[in-house]
């Protein structure tokens, strides 16, 4: 296991600033992390002409005020979509990669969609072939983790929670993922639902936890000792003082 992972706090989606300047999984927002030395977590997904794009929804109204499906894209809309109204642009994955080139690592989470044709995992595996940092993949979707550790070396985590409105969606990690033959690097889950059984069992089987989304030290100080790490946003952890 690399120490970044379970070692250092890993800024969501970069380090912004709620989306005010500086948005969200945004070429700035990876600046941000980087002048302050914080590992990316940053999320992925292809769209409608095999691009891959930074960018965490599934449709683009929250974020650009648009009414469209972020997988009905083409990389030629990019440049005119501004995010929260600001200057800056939906990234591509290969942009985001060169503009990191291993200065802080990256934990990279596929949103792959149920159906799960492989085609976001399959491209995102060829896009790092060359990478000179270190990363980590991550995804909700079981179909997709059982995948990527059957098809690279890197290291894959499983993100779960438990939330009783999302109990339909039968890929959720706690309906099918989670038991003792699942062997995810790591997992991620919803610090709000932490502590339980299910993410004790884990940790003492030795599997790192990453608790997310933290976004108060006094939630990093109450929870500290159910977790290796952190994702987290909207303050700057203070770990000396827990």
């Amino acid at each position: 296991m690399k120490k970044w992972l379970t070692q250092y706090p890993i800024a969501h989606r970069g380090l912004h600033d709620h989306n005010r300047t500086i948005p969200e999984n945004s070429i700035a927002a990876f600046a941000q992390a980087i002048s302050k030395g914080y590992p990316i977590e940053l999320d992925i997904q292809i769209i409608s002409d095999g691009s891959i794009v930074v960018f965490h929804d599934s449709d683009l109204q929250r974020v650009c005020g648009i009414p469209k499906k972020t997988k009905d894209l083409k990389i030629k809309d990019l440049g005119i979509l501004e995010l929260f109204k600001t200057s800056q642009k939906i990234p591509t994955l290969p942009e985001v990669l060169e503009f990191v080139n291993g200065q802080v690592p990256l934990l990279i989470e596929l949103k792959t969609d149920r159906l799960f044709n492989r085609l976001l995992e399959k491209n995102t595996l060829l896009l790092l072939q060359s990478y000179p940092g270190q990363f980590a993949l991550q995804s909700f979707n079981s179909n997709s983790v059982r995948w990527l550790q059957a098809n690279c070396n890197y290291l894959i985590g499983q993100l779960a929670e438990t939330s009783p409105a999302l109990k339909p969606f039968n890929y959720l990690f706690e309906y099918v993922q989670l038991n003792k033959k699942h062997n995810p690097d790591f997992i991620g889950y919803d610090i709000n639902l932490i502590p339980n059984k299910t993410v004790a069992y884990f940790k003492q089987k030795g599997t790192p936890i990453l608790a997310w989304t933290v976004r108060s030290q006094q939630q990093l100080r109450e929870k500290q000792h159910y977790f290796d790490t952190i994702i987290f946003e909207g303050f700057i952890p203070e770990i000396n003082k827990l």
